[in-house]
């Protein structure tokens, strides 16, 4: 995972106003597929495992906010991966299914 990651950890970031430690991506990385990863990536993550990780932040770092957590991740990989809506399903790998790189 590279600068597409990245810029869609800024954005997640801003839109539900959480923070995302870098053990937790690291942990989300480790949990992925490492077994069976795409060539040039060395894991790839499902759609469902990011969006459990930022249902979780939100829950803990910002638990008043009414924003769809799922719709919003999806806008936000779409906007950042340039994937299409039909795409962005929690099945969808990252890199495998979406380009990211």
């Amino acid at each position: 995972m590279g600068i597409d990651f990245i810029d869609l950890v800024f954005r997640v970031e801003k839109r539900f106003e959480i923070k995302i430690a870098r053990d937790k991506a690291l942990e989300l990385f480790e949990n992925g597929n490492t077994s069976d990863p795409p060539a040039n990536a060395w894991t790839d993550i499902r759609v469902s495992d990011f969006v459990a990780l930022i249902e979780t932040l939100v829950s803990e770092q910002n638990p008043e906010s009414d924003l769809d957590i799922f719709d919003g991740v999806k806008q936000d990989i779409m906007e950042c991966l340039g994937a299409n809506e039909c795409e962005v399903t929690p099945e969808a790998w990252l890199v495998r299914d979406l380009g990211m790189e």
